[in-house]
């Protein structure tokens, strides 16, 4: 198991051992393949993602044939398409594995039954929303009010293992920019 997820789960909760050893029993190891699909758009999300090493993207299909990522989850986050795994309804996404990832999945069940059996589970529920929207809020609002530029150089200062991990074209769709614009960025800073 985990060492980073239990230790996360035991900061986020204030559960003693015995309760967090419970929880952790829900959670299931899975290793994700590069590329490897994890949620396709239109199934219902029925899984959380909890990446102990790796990288899993968020990303949708867009009009023109084209990719744009919503999110890059690294070590020690989790992930899942959080609107269809709250209201189960179908997922406007998709979840890929980046690179070879191992994970630790609670399925829905599991850990919407954790909220009722160990009351504190709502200290982590509330975390992972909080987590969720603090980062899509600042996503949007980068993409609402900066350049791909101030983007680029904003992801260079404080994300800068991004840009050696992901290849060109996830590092663009992140940024959501073309591949040109990104080699341009890249060529001229």
């Amino acid at each position: 198991m985990s060492d980073m997820l239990k230790d996360l789960i035991q900061r986020k909760t204030q559960l003693e051992e015995k309760q967090v050893l419970e929880i952790l029993r829900y959670f299931k190891p899975l290793v994700a393949k590069k590329n490897e699909l994890l949620l396709a758009e239109g199934a219902v999300a029925d899984k959380l993602f909890f990446i102990d090493k790796g990288c899993l993207r968020l990303y949708y299909n867009n009009d023109n044939h084209g990719v744009s990522t919503r999110f890059m989850a690294f070590e020690h986050t989790f992930l899942t398409s959080i609107v269809s795994f709250i209201s189960r309804t179908p997922a406007p996404e998709y979840i890929q594995a980046v690179e070879t990832s191992e994970l630790f999945v609670i399925s829905y069940h599991d850990f919407f039954r954790l909220r009722t059996t160990i009351p504190a589970w709502d200290k982590m529920y509330i975390y992972i929303l909080e987590y969720g929207l603090t980062v899509i809020t600042s996503k949007l609002s980068g993409l609402l009010t900066q350049s791909a530029t101030e983007r680029y150089r904003n992801l260079l200062k404080n994300n800068p293992e991004l840009v050696q991990r992901l290849s060109n074209a996830n590092l663009a769709a992140y940024l959501n920019i073309s591949p040109e614009t990104l080699s341009r960025l890249k060529s001229n800073l």
